[in-house]
């Protein structure tokens, strides 16, 4: 991973175990060519989840940015149904 992003030590290990993916492997999302990128913001935090295909499965990642300080991952997962839905309408129309 970069080292630019951060993550919660104890959230990376609990997404291994529900997910199977590392956060340190969340670059690939970041990386990809195409990928949608949304804001999602959660109260007062700044979050944007990010879509892209890793290894042919769309995944999202969540990255929470706050003025001053290093965006951090908080979630790196297989996107829903309703999430692949809107991937996809994104990539035929405004693509």
């Amino acid at each position: 991973m970069q080292s630019f992003y951060t993550w919660d030590e104890n959230k990376r290990q609990t997404n291994l175990e529900k997910h199977g993916l590392d956060f340190m492997d969340a670059d690939m999302v970041l990386r990809s060519r195409i990928k949608l990128e949304l804001d999602s913001p959660r109260g007062s935090e700044a979050r944007k989840q990010v879509f892209a295909y890793v290894t042919e499965v769309l995944m999202t990642l969540t990255v929470v940015y706050q003025p001053g300080t290093v965006p951090r991952i908080i979630s790196f997962r297989p996107a829903k149904r309703t999430e692949r839905e809107a991937y996809y309408e994104w990539l035929e129309n405004d693509t």
